[in-house]
């Protein structure tokens, strides 16, 4: 090769290295575009519009104007190019507005303007007073804020859109005699112009119109709930026809819906709100459409998160179920909806609703999903039902733990002695109804029960505890499995729900800890260690309340415990 050669093809490589290069920082400004400076180039006011012109931001697909009064957000407008408007602005007489824009990529990447802005009103506008209800035979008097004089200004007055005054302006304080007013009722709105047609200010007004009552609620002003209805119970707005409710995220006011009062409530759906944000809420009692003029109720919401609607259970166990036997299906979730299929596909929410039980009187296939208002719905679980008899083996699993001591001056001993009495009884029960029953020894350790659980091939592996927390003022239950998916899914939930109907702290749904994933924590209750394993905790033994239930129904407890195993084995 000569050295000709060589030259040639090392300057194709290079060209090559260039452009691929070239190519490489293209496609990566392509996907990371650098947001460009840019300026507020003018600002003019007419006609309650503000009008700002900006230079362009490089790779900007919108912006958002904002100004401040006083360091406080008055007003919100967002446009797609270099001229925004901002409607229905009006601006107090020699009073200092900051304006800032925000320019935003297609990344959500965002960039202020680069010169400072202050806008500050110059022109004459009507002194803004706090009554704006008039009466007959009193007459309304005006002051002109900025007035000089050859401003060639003047006053029009309008009622249902007929003009039914006019004047010029000759001096700062003026008086409109009542006669103006006599034969009408309602809203009527005082325009400023000047020159004839720019409108420089105006200020509504109300003739005779019924006065709303202020509002009040015993509900508290700072509410805070998981993503759901927020009910409000409201009193007085008296003559108000008309209830609004505007809802500001962080100071701007980002929607505004009727609302309707029953029986002094009103609700406003979860389907307003935003999952996981902070509100500022105003409920408007207004009568007519006199919006400016309505009372005003203030309160801050949080809503939280959407949770999803627990899955669904079934009352018998699928893989051996007697002939022409009912199957029940339900889910934890309250005023749940339970949607099915039997031909193999997917229920949605447009499939059939199950309201009764069902009968197997044949191999089938059932899948179930479960819809609830303002929750996401259920994962969607399949049940294979095999027609066929045989006798359930069960694993008992007290605790061991002789050292965890109940609360004082209750009689609970300690979590191993009463674990063993409740499971004593589960044990009885059991047998006296056919069951296979087999039970840990509690001088061997966790290994050797999983193992031994195995070994016998037990249907369902039930670990018996209760819980203890630091400072010993906790209720409730709770039962482990290990994830959503486990084939101890159905019979645990059908174990907990019927112990939590004859808990004595069912009143209050804070105790309901409910079913819990133990994520490979709990050996008895991982499906890798157990056929089908779950861990309850009955209650919690250093609570004294709780204690005392156990104590008091040792034998009501392992008989419910017992009878949820048995009907889910048939």
């Amino acid at each position: 090769m000569t050295n000709k050669t060589r030259f040639i093809l090392a300057g194709i490589v290079l060209l090559i290295i260039i452009n691929t290069l070239f190519f490489a920082l293209g496609y990566y400004f392509y996907l990371h575009p650098i947001l460009g400076d840019f300026e507020i180039l003018n600002m003019a006011y007419s006609n309650e519009n503000l009008t700002l012109s900006l230079s362009k931001a490089n790779n900007a697909i919108s912006y958002t104007a904002s100004i401040y009064q006083n360091n406080e957000k008055v007003y919100e407008e967002k446009s797609t190019d270099e001229t925004i408007i901002l409607q229905n602005f009006e601006p107090d007489y020699n009073e200092k507005y900051q304006v800032s824009v925000i320019a935003q990529d297609k990344n959500a990447k965002e960039k202020v303007n680069s010169n400072q802005f202050v806008y500050q009103n110059k022109l004459p506008s009507l002194k803004k007073v706090s009554n704006r209800y008039l009466l007959s035979g009193h007459d309304l008097s005006l002051e002109i804020l900025g007035f000089q004089e050859n401003q060639n200004l003047s006053l029009e007055i309008y009622a249902d859109k007929e003009k039914i005054y006019d004047q010029e302006v000759l001096e700062k304080d003026i008086t409109i005699p009542s006669s103006v007013f006599s034969s009408y009722m309602g809203r009527v709105v005082v325009y400023l112009k000047k020159d004839g047609h720019h409108v420089l200010s105006t200020i509504n007004y109300y003739l005779n119109t019924p006065i709303v009552g202020k509002l009040k609620t015993t509900t508290p002003l700072e509410i805070t709930t998981r993503y759901d209805d927020v009910t409000l119970d409201v009193s007085g707005g008296e003559n108000a026809n008309h209830f609004y409710a505007l809802f500001y995220e962080q100071g701007v006011l980002s929607n505004t819906v009727e609302v309707s009062k029953f029986n002094n409530q009103i609700i406003l759906p979860a389907s307003l709100f935003i999952e996981n944000k902070d509100y500022l809420i105003q409920i408007k009692a207004v009568y007519e459409d006199y919006f400016e003029i309505g009372e005003v109720l203030d309160f801050n919401v949080h809503m939280g998160k959407k949770e999803t609607t627990s899955a669904v259970y079934v009352s018998h166990n699928p893989n051996y179920i007697k002939n022409n036997t009912f199957v029940s299906f339900k889910t934890i979730t309250e005023g749940a909806t339970i949607h099915y299929t039997t031909n193999g596909e997917d229920p949605t929410i447009n499939s059939p609703i199950l309201k009764d039980s069902l009968l197997i009187n044949q191999n089938m296939t059932i899948k179930v999903l479960a819809t609830s208002r303002n929750r996401y719905d259920s994962p969607i679980e399949t049940y294979r039902f095999n027609i066929a008899e045989k006798t359930p083996v069960i694993f008992l699993s007290p605790s061991n733990q002789n050292e965890n001591y109940g609360a004082s001056n209750t009689g609970y001993t300690n979590e191993m002695d009463m674990m063993n009495k409740v499971a004593d009884v589960v044990e009885e029960v059991l047998k006296q109804n056919g069951l296979i029953v087999y039970r840990n020894n509690p001088r061997t350790d966790i290994n050797t029960w999983t193992a031994t659980s195995n070994y016998v091939k037990a249907d369902f592996h039930f670990a018996i505890h209760s819980n203890a927390s630091g400072n010993h003022n906790v209720r409730g239950i709770e039962m482990f499995i290990d994830d959503e998916t486990s084939p101890s899914f159905a019979i645990a939930s059908n174990i907990y729900e019927n112990l939590w109907q004859i808990y004595d702290g069912k009143g209050n749904k804070d105790y309901k800890r409910g079913i819990k994933y133990a994520r490979g924590s709990l050996g008895e209750a991982n499906d890798d260690f157990v056929r089908c394993g779950s861990l309850i905790e009955i209650a919690y033994h250093d609570e004294v309340d709780d204690a005392l239930w156990v104590v008091n129904h040792v034998r009501e407890i392992g008989e419910n415990l017992a009878q949820s195993i048995i009907s889910y084995y048939n």
